[in-house]
């Protein structure tokens, strides 16, 4: 079974990886944040020389912090540590770029992006237009002895919305989506993500849907609150934050109620746009990814819980992950919102998930 771990790059926390490697984990992801994480190159260097077997890459990268070259680069020097394990992730850095009080880059950007970034690593020469120039680009090591472009380098694209799924359509190999186990919206995700993928003229089935839930399993006698204080946090609310365009365009085909819900979760979260005083940005992330932050315990509630969450006892993980597969989903994937509960999370992957596949 292909498992997919993400979590944020913590630089003394590179074991981990070793041990979703170990646990059976096929993929593994580090989190790109300048002021929120450590870096996920460093990070992601260092755990390819522990392991043997695990697929690494960023989860994610953008096009605004790095330039397209340098992301190139980025990864087919990752490539050369570990040679046809290496994946680029890549979306429009919600949190990378809120966190500096930036807006997330455009799908356009993003796209431009990735047919640079892919020309490169397929060893082609490119045409990038930057600071009002167009030049052409290409790698100029021949030989490979500086980086690694022969063995190829899927692309991973975190989507959101309907213009996000037409990107990852033309480029991508995986597209990950925030979804739980509701298996009408993993449905709707995969009916729009199969159209967009024969408007793009690709094979059917050529981009596998992977989803990213927040996972805790309970212990005996907890429950989803139990979850919420001690596992994925806020983790449901970075799924409203992630899917609340696509929700509300597709609202006539989802229960109305979890529209609101969600909604409500986002805007509390980001701010109200219209109010006069707004949260100061570096505030509103300053605990992003670590734990749950108690000012949004309020926010949190069960059926956000059951509908973007992966959680329950051993029994439930499996039938709710079973369920999943039978929507429509390729593949599982966990972001673990508490880098500080990571071993005991990716220990109970591999019991209540990965042990019985």
């Amino acid at each position: 079974m292909e498992f997919f771990i993400g979590t944020c790059a913590k630089i003394d926390q590179v074991g981990i990886v070793k041990q979703a490697e170990d646990a059976g984990v096929t993929h593994f992801g580090a989190g790109e944040g300048p002021l929120l994480f450590s870096d996920p190159y460093q990070y992601l260097a260092l755990a390819a020389r522990e392991t043997s077997t695990i697929n690494l890459g960023t989860w994610v990268t953008n096009p605004l912090t790095r330039i397209p070259a340098v992301t190139a680069n980025s990864h087919a020097t990752l490539n050369a540590l570990a040679p046809g394990r290496t994946f680029l992730g890549i979306g429009t850095a919600n949190n990378a770029l809120r966190s500096m009080g930036h807006s997330p880059a455009s799908i356009a950007q993003l796209d431009d992006a990735l047919r640079v970034t892919t020309g490169l690593l397929a060893g082609r020469r490119v045409t990038e237009k930057w600071r009002g120039k167009e030049r052409e680009l290409e790698f100029l090591d021949k030989d490979g002895s500086w980086y690694n472009i022969d063995h190829p380098v899927p692309v991973w694209m975190a989507a959101g919305g309907p213009r996000g799924l037409e990107v990852a359509a033309r480029y991508a190999d995986y597209v990950a989506y925030c979804l739980g186990p509701d298996p009408e919206m993993i449905k709707l995700v995969r009916r729009e993500l199969d159209k967009a993928v024969a408007d793009a003229g690709r094979p059917p089935g050529s981009v596998k849907l992977v989803a990213v839930s927040w996972f805790y399993q309970l212990r005996n006698g907890e429950t989803w609150e139990d979850g919420v204080d001690h596992g994925f946090a806020s983790g449901p609310i970075s799924s409203c934050l992630t899917n609340i365009g696509f929700m509300r365009a597709h609202a006539a085909e989802l229960d109305p109620s979890i529209v609101e819900a969600s909604a409500a979760a986002a805007t509390a979260y980001l701010g109200d746009p219209n109010a006069t005083e707004q949260p100061h940005y570096l505030d509103t992330w300053s605990k992003y990814q670590k734990g749950l932050d108690q000012s949004h315990r309020p926010l949190i509630t069960k059926q956000l819980c059951d509908y973007w969450c992966l959680y329950g006892s051993p029994d439930e993980i499996w039938e709710k992950a079973q369920g999943m597969i039978e929507a429509g989903v390729d593949m599982l994937s966990v972001f673990l919102s508490n880098p500080f509960t990571a071993e005991r999370d990716i220990a109970d992957i591999g019991t209540s998930i990965l042990a019985r596949a």
